[in-house]
């Protein structure tokens, strides 16, 4: 007679096995088939991945050095089409400045002058002057204002040499304008350049009315720089009861810091 042992292995796994069985007809197992499904699928889908490419590059027979040269030639690709895409915003963004300029000058009654901005100043005492590749030979003069493609007055000329110029930019100390303020009075003043972040307009007589928001623009005296260009716009006002003069922070409408082209208006 055979005897078996209650904890016989095999008996085990068949018993195991059985109630498996009979469990999963009875549909009981089916959640738990599919919690262990969705558990397992990254898993299958990465190794699935991984086993094709590995086929693919047995299948080409590429070996690491190959790849290494193909992944350097790639590499060298992007570089190239990365200075290509940065050489054409340049351009683009330059087309659209000249466009402005040209836009300025058919309207303007005056001669203009476009130059392009090649250097900052060093010998400036804040460094905040400009360099332009434009000079005497183009009918440059000390005294002449420089304006943005929009019109917009950024500095004055202060030096003129053969084919090129040097520009103190409108919030350089000593860069003096003789301004206006477009108010009912016409408030006259002079602008000065305010720690290179700021304009001063200064000489503006107590009883003058100036606002907030009120712009600023060439007055036209001394000859050099003809009236009506704008400078910028009154962004606070100081003035005191017992002073004679009162003072306005003139806030610039350009970013000086952005100048790649600009403009020199020959009255």
């Amino acid at each position: 007679m055979i005897k078996i042992k209650k904890n016989n292995p095999f008996i085990v796994a068949v018993v195991v096995a059985g109630l498996l069985l009979f469990f999963q007809a009875l549909g009981w197992l089916r959640p738990l088939e599919n919690i262990l499904t969705n558990a397992v699928k990254p898993l299958a889908g990465v190794l699935y991945n991984w086993g094709s490419d590995l086929e693919v590059s047995s299948s080409d027979g590429v070996n690491p050095a190959e790849l290494e040269a193909k992944i350097v030639d790639l590499q060298k690709e992007v570089a190239t089409l990365i200075v290509a895409n940065s050489k054409s915003v340049e351009t683009v963004s330059e087309n659209k400045k000249l466009r402005s300029l040209l836009d300025f000058s058919a309207s303007s009654d005056w001669q203009v002058v476009s130059a392009g901005v090649i250097a900052r100043d060093e010998t400036a005492e804040d460094g905040s002057g400009l360099l332009i590749n434009r000079g005497m030979r183009d009918g440059l003069r000390v005294g002449l204002a420089v304006v943005n493609e929009e019109g917009i007055v950024v500095g004055q000329i202060v030096e003129v040499k053969d084919t090129i110029a040097r520009i103190c930019l409108t919030t350089s100390p000593g860069c003096q304008l003789a301004a206006a303020i477009q108010n009912e009075s016409k408030t006259q003043g002079l602008t000065d350049g305010n720690l290179g972040l700021t304009i001063k307009m200064s000489y503006i007589p107590q009883l003058e009315k100036i606002n907030v928001g009120d712009t600023i623009i060439s007055s036209g005296l001394g000859g050099n720089i003809p009236r009506g260009l704008v400078i910028g716009r009154v962004a606070s006002i100081f003035n005191e009861s017992n002073e004679v003069w009162q003072e306005a922070t003139i806030e610039p409408l350009v970013d000086l810091n952005r100048l790649t082209i600009v403009a020199v208006i020959i009255p």
